[in-house]
């Protein structure tokens, strides 16, 4: 059984775009769930309106109060692993497949890399993840469409992923490693999810035809000590939860470089060097980092 999750949060408009290109997929899936992390713009009243509802393979499910996108993913994942899904597409609700190919080509390779004989049931297959013809986030140091589809193998790119942005994942995957952190509330669930992965020696890769239109993140690249860092700079909250969850995934895996020149060092010249709330920030970000060395997770922060 194909099943996709989708978490929205007041984005109803754009859920509705990536709803309208997955019933239009030649490939069925049989169970489309929307999880509704309590919107408040009337989701809930604008599917109805489209008589999406009245679908047989949608189930709407709303959350009692609003997990973040993490919990939105820990409920949508163990909710289609416990409905019997075989393989389940994971995706935000700002995104959208390219066209009503990009689910076939994506599990039809999926498909014939389950059935390769390796082995390795437990798989992570990503969608390209674009706009227009530049990536949505990078590959390595790669940056363009093209660039992609110039180092792939066979139309494959081996241990890269960018989720949750058109991302299946086998039952063996989640019979392996579990549901996402809900704790995580929002930043990094995604990529502790592939981390662990990687850990149980899962299968992950991009596959570079299947292709997936998401956002590009407005950040500026400079070098710092020569090694290329992103410089950009969100809210004081949200700030809060990215060195939060990054420092427990750094920790985890004894990473502590990481924490001191990623997470606090360049982030304190990005926070500096942009408009913001540069003393709120400030604070935040040692919180979080201060939080996440703890283990101290949840939705500490309100936004």
């Amino acid at each position: 059984m194909l099943s996709a999750v989708i978490v929205t949060y007041n984005r109803k408009k754009l859920l509705c775009e990536n709803i309208k290109m997955l019933l239009h997929q030649t490939i069925d899936f049989d169970k489309i769930f929307i999880i509704d992390n309590c919107s408040t713009d009337g989701t809930y009243e604008w599917l109805k309106e489209k008589n999406w509802l009245d679908n047989d393979k949608i189930i709407y499910v709303k959350t009692e109060s609003n997990m973040g996108g993490a919990g939105g993913f820990f409920i949508g994942t163990k909710t289609a692993y416990e409905a019997g899904a075989d393989w389940i597409v994971l995706m935000d609700d700002d995104g959208k497949a390219s066209d009503e190919h990009t689910f076939e080509i994506l599990m039809k390779t999926a498909g014939q890399l389950y059935d390769s004989g390796l082995g390795n049931k437990k798989l992570f297959v990503n969608c390209l993840v674009q706009k227009d013809d530049m990536l949505s986030f990078k590959i390595d140091d790669i940056y363009t469409v093209q660039g992609a589809v110039d180092i792939a193998e066979n139309g494959i790119i081996a241990n890269a992923a960018n989720p949750f942005n058109g991302t299946a994942v086998s039952r063996e995957l989640v019979e392996a490693i579990g549901y996402p952190n809900k704790d995580f509330f929002i930043k990094g669930d995604e990529v502790d999810y592939k981390n662990r992965s990687y850990e149980v020696d899962a299968y992950v890769a991009t596959v570079v035809d299947a292709r997936y239109i998401h956002p590009r993140p407005e950040t500026i690249e400079k070098k710092v000590f020569g090694k290329k860092v992103p410089f950009f700079v969100e809210s004081p909250w949200k700030e809060y939860y990215a060195a939060r969850n990054f420092t427990y995934m750094y920790k985890r895996k004894k990473q502590y470089k990481g924490i001191l020149f990623e997470l606090f060092f360049v982030k304190t010249l990005a926070i500096l060097s942009f408009k913001c709330k540069k003393f709120k920030t400030l604070k935040m970000l040692i919180k979080g980092i201060n939080h996440g060395w703890k283990g101290k997770l949840g939705a500490t922060i309100t936004p």
